[in-house]
């Protein structure tokens, strides 16, 4: 098992440690029925303890939660608990997608790009915004409902992806009002 305790501007004494590393092996155990790379960061912000905890299931699948606490341990134990809620209800389908595929050679390398601002030669005073994008990935293979599965794991806002079916790119996406949007672009 390999999980990298991190703790940001504060001290973690080995107690703390010990239980992180036996909480999250349990949970993995029970859970994936193996053991998949982890960590979980440990901040101090005002009054409360921040943990975002990470599984790293396989390549370009991340399952990420966050937790709260005025309490270390009852930080911890918040931030696990949305991981059981997010393993539990995708269980079956992470263990046998990962047990079918390859997902080493899953994705394809996703696109690293960076957009700049032009330098503006006239002395307008309009408000440009500086756009940056860079983000190293993979182009995941997967059918709509396996991207879905992936945003709710995620919590990540958008997902991109292969379409498994029509070899598209599509993406799925979380609107405001809690729905799940989906893009299939055709040419």
């Amino acid at each position: 098992m390999n999980v990298k305790i991190t703790g940001k501007s504060i001290d973690l004494g080995e107690s703390l440690r010990g239980y992180i590393s036996n909480s999250v092996s349990n949970l993995m155990q029970k859970y994936l029925g193996e053991d998949v790379e982890s960590s979980l960061t440990m901040r101090k912000d005002n009054n409360e303890f921040v943990v975002e905890a990470r599984l790293y299931v396989h390549k370009g699948f991340i399952i990420r939660s966050h937790g709260k606490s005025p309490d270390a341990y009852a930080a911890v134990d918040a931030s696990l608990s949305r991981l059981v809620t997010l393993l539990s209800k995708h269980k079956n389908r992470l263990i046998n997608k990962h047990r079918r595929k390859r997902w080493d050679d899953a994705g394809n390398d996703a696109v690293k790009y960076v957009l700049e601002r032009k330098s503006s030669t006239s002395d307008e005073n309009d408000e440009e915004h500086l756009i940056i994008a860079e983000q190293e990935g993979y182009v995941l293979s997967l059918s709509v409902s396996e991207a879905v599965m992936k945003l709710d794991l995620t919590d990540a806002p958008v997902v991109m992806f292969k379409n498994a079916e029509s070899g598209r790119v599509n993406v799925v996406y979380k609107k405001q009002d809690g729905n799940v949007g989906w893009i299939n672009y055709r040419e």
